[in-house]
């Protein structure tokens, strides 16, 4: 009786560890399901790519959901279970005919199970809810047709699309030292490079002046800055004017 106990104990407590989520974690893939002519959403779009969650024993600030200001979660609460993985798939809606599926979210089979963890924002009044890939890697619904894959970093792991060592003016000097900026930066970096490699598969180059044009004023503007605030207001907003330009499907 007393090692059925301790038993039970040890799994509870292991499920607890592998929950821990207090860290830096940065979205690094974007997965999506059939239904992704209904939403313009890429694998890997970057316009998600490099967003942050930040973890600690109270709070979670995050502007994954937002991307323009930063969420935070307080006094948040954990409800931690386990659901099986055809489950699993059924709630993000991405069971279908390709079983692959089953492996490229989670490396494992219909017979297995994953662990839900559903965080509770009492002051916000709003539910996350994440699946366990491994203890590194964690699940988060995006859209009805996208999910995120949230990886643990070091703080010092997420830099901009240029060199700090190299930054000059306030604005790049800014964004260095945000992980927010960083992460941001690097994502209008990674669609505007998307969309030029495709107009330049298309020969498209004169259409693409206009794009190229824009990043020139843009980055103007964004040089203007003098504190995080606007960086963030103009960062975020060029970025989803910037992403209208990419397109879903890539032939390349």
């Amino acid at each position: 009786m007393v090692r059925i106990i301790y038993l039970l104990f040890s799994l509870l407590l292991s499920f607890s560890v592998k929950a821990d989520l207090t860290n830096n974690w940065i979205v690094n893939k974007v997965y999506i399901s059939d239904s992704t002519y209904t939403k313009k959403v890429s694998p890997d779009d970057p316009v998600y790519v490099n967003r942050v969650f930040q973890w600690s024993e109270n709070e979670i600030k995050t502007n994954i959901y937002s991307g323009d200001f930063i969420e935070k979660c307080t006094n948040y609460k954990l409800d931690k279970f386990t659901i099986h993985v055809d489950e699993f798939l059924n709630k993000i809606g991405m069971i279908d005919s390709k079983q692959m599926l089953r492996y490229d979210f989670l490396n494992k089979d219909g017979n297995q199970s994953v662990n839900q963890i559903d965080i509770f924002c009492p002051n916000i009044q709003t539910t996350w809810t994440l699946f366990e890939k491994n203890a590194d890697a964690y699940l988060i619904m995006n859209t009805d047709d996208s999910i995120l894959e949230i990886n643990k970093i070091k703080y010092q792991d997420t830099v901009p699309s240029f060199s700090c060592s190299k930054a000059k003016k306030l604005a790049e000097k800014l964004i260095c030292q945000n992980i927010y900026l960083s992460g941001l930066d690097r994502s209008i970096h990674d669609i505007y490079h998307n969309i030029k490699k495709y107009y330049d598969y298309n020969n498209a180059h004169i259409e693409f002046e206009k794009i190229k044009g824009n990043q020139k004023r843009f980055i103007q503007q964004r040089d203007l800055c003098l504190n995080e605030k606007c960086l963030m207001e103009i960062m975020y907003k060029h970025a989803y004017e910037l992403h209208e330009y990419m397109p879903v499907v890539t032939p390349y």
